[in-house]
């Protein structure tokens, strides 16, 4: 019986079993990115001498739902929502129910910044955070003496 030799390349590849999954241009990557973007909010963050603007697009979040914490130069941002939207027949049988709850945190590094005289507001499903800079005293060259 003849003995059949095939190159190395002739066998298949761990991508020809599954090429759809490691293929750039794969659906599955693109449903990756966007369960991504579907837990993760937009934001702006602007920086002055003066202050940090922060933008953050929070559309159809209830402001008690909203909780903003500075702690250690970094600015967290949660947003939670829960809904159920639900619809009975005549009967008062329910022809369809559904809930929805989800939440997401974005998280900022902002150095210097006045928590004590930072300000809030939402509208219009967009959250605005206006944070003075805390005036540092100018950092001069100091010569240490040695004893």
């Amino acid at each position: 019986m003849p003995h059949d030799l095939r190159k190395k390349s002739d066998f298949p590849d761990f991508s020809d079993f599954f090429p759809t999954l490691f293929d750039d241009e794969s659906p599955f990557w693109d449903k990756l990115s966007l369960a991504h973007e579907k837990n993760n909010f937009k934001a702006d963050v602007h920086e002055t001498d003066k202050e940090y603007e922060v933008k953050v697009d929070l559309p159809g979040f209830d402001k008690d739902n909203i909780s903003i914490e500075f702690d250690h130069d970094v600015l967290t941002i949660h947003a939670k929502r829960h809904s159920e939207a639900s619809e009975k027949n005549e009967e008062g049988q329910y022809i369809k129910q559904e809930r929805s709850y989800g939440s997401m945190t974005r998280q900022f590094y902002l150095k210097n910044a006045d928590e004590e005289n930072s300000k809030a507001s939402y509208k219009d499903g967009v959250l605005t955070l206006k944070m003075p800079k805390i005036a540092l005293e100018d950092s001069k060259k100091k010569q240490i003496s040695i004893e």
